[in-house]
């Protein structure tokens, strides 16, 4: 009763701190186990791990704060546009609407930092548990591998971050009043936890809703190769891509057949590198908003196939459903994952409309049910970065090889790609992007480092209005600006310039 009422105790202690963090910086801190003398025995370790990705899973399966949201979205009208039945448009969540972006409506990073957080806490403490040396390894390698993921994340969307190495355990921490560094800083954070996690990396296991070696290289040379393209990193940077690449393989029999890839009935297929959990009891999921309310869809095909749950605020623009149909008449047997169309409507004209059809859930329940996993790293993005590299290091024949890997799943042809004419292979890596990652987040980065992005136009609603002329205006166009709430409840952070 003694402990009970001890650790009972400790939690109302917490909790006051964490909240008091939250009031103040609008980072949240709810980590119990950040209390050093609740850090004993094996079991504390053990249950602190899968904290860690749970916090991540909370931040990213919400509506408004995940990879799509943060890496696609903001394509603009090239790729979404309103939904087809109803019209229906948010100017917010279609984030093409570049000129209305500002500190007020954006998305904070709070529960970033609390995965963040507890990432912290395993490496603080995890060493005060009395675990063999074994499964501390392996605790240590998966906070390395969370936080070096989130910082990632959060230097490619803000640049300049706060960068806390140690759990909030008191009020009066540096680490609840932060202030950022600078995006070099947060880059090279990424590094040393990258190396560290390395050094670790036999530990890691083989548990895809965890770090994994393979989702340890995937990183690596996702973050090289942005380094190299992005951040003027030098060619060490593409060795070490080619290090990561090379530790996972490139071949073509890793790659499964496309819409298995994304079946909720075998989740953690041989193509999943990383992925984070969803099931029936979780809530969230941006796939909710690519589905139609149940009104507007003639009652035969309601789930049967169009995908029903409330409003659908996510849609394809037009033109973009033009490129993925035409791939299909193409023999790209990608699209019928990709997207969903035909005359479903409950209106008297039974008009056309569109949804995405990848991720959508338990399509038995009506509403749909979220449960398909959030998938972050897949063997299709590895062998695409391969193939940027190899466009990096001007082998375009290697370029093409690797691209041909996915052409032939999409295809079914060898050797579809043959130009290797510089300009060719890039324009060729960059469609088969748009192909092969709609709604996976993958898209808008991939633009970025392939500079790419300068050329897109993503307000159609302004003519010539194209990423490169709004840099004239803004040079940090491509960053998101931070909440001016959280600007707000901590003076030592500032706003990114460009979006004061």
């Amino acid at each position: 009763m003694k402990n009970i009422l001890k650790s009972f105790c400790l939690l109302i202690i917490c909790s006051a701190v964490f909240s008091a963090c939250h009031k103040d910086l609008d980072i949240p801190y709810d980590n119990a186990l950040s209390v050093s003398n609740m850090w004993k025995d094996a079991s504390d370790l053990e249950q602190s791990v899968p904290g860690i990705y749970k916090r991540l899973q909370s931040y990213f399966s919400a509506s408004e704060c995940n990879v799509f949201y943060f890496g696609e979205l903001r394509v603009g009208d090239y790729m979404w546009g309103p939904s087809q039945e109803s019209h229906a448009v948010d100017n917010f969540k279609i984030a093409c609407r570049h000129n209305t972006l500002n500190p007020s409506n954006t998305i904070g990073w709070g529960g970033l930092y609390s995965a963040i957080d507890q990432a912290n806490a395993v490496i603080k403490h995890g060493p005060e548990c009395n675990a063999s040396q074994d499964r501390l390894d392996w605790a240590l390698a998966q906070a390395y591998f969370a936080r070096a993921y989130c910082y990632f994340h959060a230097a490619r969307v803000w640049g300049e971050v706060p960068v806390n190495l140690l759990p909030v355990e008191s009020t009066t921490q540096e680490e609840c009043y932060p202030k950022q560094k600078t995006a070099a800083e947060v880059y090279a954070q990424v590094k040393s936890d990258i190396e560290k996690c390395e050094s670790l990396a036999d530990k890691l296991g083989s548990e895809k809703y965890f770090g994994t070696k393979d989702a340890l290289n995937t990183l690596k040379a996702d973050y090289a190769l942005w380094m190299f393209a992005t951040q003027n990193g030098g060619s060490e940077y593409l060795d070490m891509a080619e290090q990561a690449l090379k530790a996972i393989g490139i071949s073509g029999s890793r790659l499964i057949d496309y819409a298995k890839v994304f079946d909720r009935s075998q989740k953690k297929n041989n193509e999943i590198i990383f992925s984070l959990a969803l099931s029936a009891s979780d809530t969230g999921g941006y796939q909710i908003f690519f589905c139609h309310p149940s009104n507007a869809i003639a009652s035969a095909y309601r789930n049967s196939p169009v995908p029903i749950s409330s409003t659908q605020w996510w849609n394809y623009s037009r033109s973009f459903m033009d490129i993925l149909k035409d791939s299909q008449k193409n023999g790209d047997t990608r699209v019928k994952t990709n997207l969903g169309y035909g005359n479903y409507s409950s209106a008297a004209d039974k008009h056309e409309i569109s949804w995405c059809n990848k991720l959508l859930g338990d399509m038995s329940k009506n509403p749909v049910v979220q449960d398909n996993d959030l998938i972050y790293y897949r063997y299709g993005y590895v062998v695409m970065l391969d193939a940027e590299l190899k466009y990096y290091k001007k082998d375009y024949a290697g370029a093409n090889k690797s691209l041909n890997l996915i052409a032939k799943r999409a295809y079914g042809k060898d050797d579809y790609y043959t130009s290797t004419a510089p300009a060719d292979v890039l324009n060729n890596i960059v469609k088969e992007y748009f192909l092969e990652f709609p709604a996976e987040g993958m898209i808008w980065w991939a633009l970025i480092r392939t500079g790419k992005i300068w050329q897109m136009e993503p307000n159609s609603e302004i003519p010539g209005q194209t990423f490169e002329s709004m840099r004239a205006k803004n040079p940090n166009i491509l960053l998101w600006p931070i909440p001016q709430s959280s600007i707000n409840k901590n003076s030592n952070l500032h706003q990114i310039e460009g979006w004061s």
